[in-house]
């Protein structure tokens, strides 16, 4: 979809770009674009009257959230929004540490239709996983053990990395959705770990699998090329050799002096 237009007799220099850039038209009180996208970060309740603003407001409300994910310092997860869907987000789980070292874990989020209304977040995982807070059947994890209540000042960020701790800490008190998982983490724990090795490995046969939707925002993955991975690799592992006289910044004083620009020259 393209960008709308302020005003029919102007030429909108501003162009719809990615999935969700769309400009706001100005509504029935004057506000102004900008202004807005600002009162959009407060979250708003849209009123009867500014309905038609709802699908304007939710997509910047989406496009906020998937900004301060970007700006978390959260390891090892990647997330994206669909192309087609901004509703929907991919995201990837690279286990680092804990029980889940090792494996590569696909899952979905999907926002309610009345964002950032309507409760938490879904969470699916595509991977198959043993864990006390997934279901085994449906793949989905059961959020509300770290959120009770999903309220408007909670963000999508907090969620993942949610997503993230359960991974690396697995504990005991959890209100447990896989029964089986529980009992086994609480009184046999090698017989745990061992079914969520099985998971790991599972996991890394299916990292190269094709995308289970038709979505250009699909996270995948292609086996090591050579040809085409080695350059990139010994670039980043060779050192670069510094440049001998290289010009380190701007000089604010004269050449040859120590004589400020800014200063003018003594008579």
């Amino acid at each position: 979809m393209s960008g709308t237009k302020a005003d029919g007799n102007k030429e909108d220099s501003l162009k719809r770009q990615g999935s969700f850039r769309k400009l706001l038209p100005l509504d029935t009180n004057g506000d102004s674009q900008l202004s807005m996208s600002v009162k959009m970060i407060d979250r708003p309740t849209v009123s009867q009257s500014n309905k038609e603003y709802s699908i304007y407001l939710q997509e910047y409300n989406i496009l906020s959230e998937y900004k301060m994910l970007c700006s978390q310092d959260l390891k090892g997860v990647y997330v994206i929004p669909s192309a087609q869907n901004s509703l929907l987000w991919f995201g990837v789980q690279f286990g680092r540490q804990g029980t889940y070292q090792g494996g590569v874990f696909r899952f979905t989020i999907t926002l309610p239709q009345n964002f950032p209304d309507g409760g938490c977040p879904r969470v699916v995982f595509q991977t198959p996983m043993f864990h006390p807070l997934i279901d085994p059947e449906s793949g989905e994890l059961c959020t509300s053990w770290a959120f009770t209540e999903w309220r408007r000042n909670n963000r999508v960020w907090q969620l993942v990395q949610f997503i993230t701790k359960i991974l690396i800490k697995v504990d005991i008190k959890m209100t447990p959705v896989n029964q089986e998982a529980s009992i086994l983490l609480e009184n046999n724990f090698e017989e745990f770990r061992d079914r969520v090795k099985k998971c790991v490995k599972e996991s890394l046969s299916n990292v190269y699998d094709p995308p289970m939707v038709n979505d250009p925002h699909y996270i995948v993955f292609d086996p090591y090329n050579h040809e085409l991975h080695d350059p990139v690799k010994q670039e980043i592992y060779e050192p670069k050799e510094e440049e001998e006289n290289k010009t380190l910044g701007l000089s604010w004083v004269q050449p040859g002096s120590l004589q400020p620009f800014s200063k003018p020259e003594a008579r």
